[in-house]
């Protein structure tokens, strides 16, 4: 079997399914802390642009940044 008109070019990007983009993007930035804030602004500019690979990177340092935990009154 030979192909006639071999494809040369990438296909399009392939949209993920909504659970996907839950696990890859998902986190829970704190209300009162201004780095969550500005990376969770990051991160949903990201993802309108269709910028994966900075909207991951955003949803990343969102989960990782440190909170100290809040001390009991």
């Amino acid at each position: 079997m030979t192909m006639t008109n071999p494809q040369t070019y990438p296909q399009p990007a392939v949209e993920l399914a909504g659970f996907v983009d839950d696990h890859l993007y998902g986190c829970e930035p704190v209300a009162d802390c201004g780095v969550c804030g500005a990376l969770a602004r990051e991160l949903a500019e990201a993802r309108d642009a269709r910028e994966h690979g900075k909207a991951y990177d955003a949803a990343a340092e969102i989960r990782n940044h440190p909170h100290p935990a809040k001390r009991k009154p």
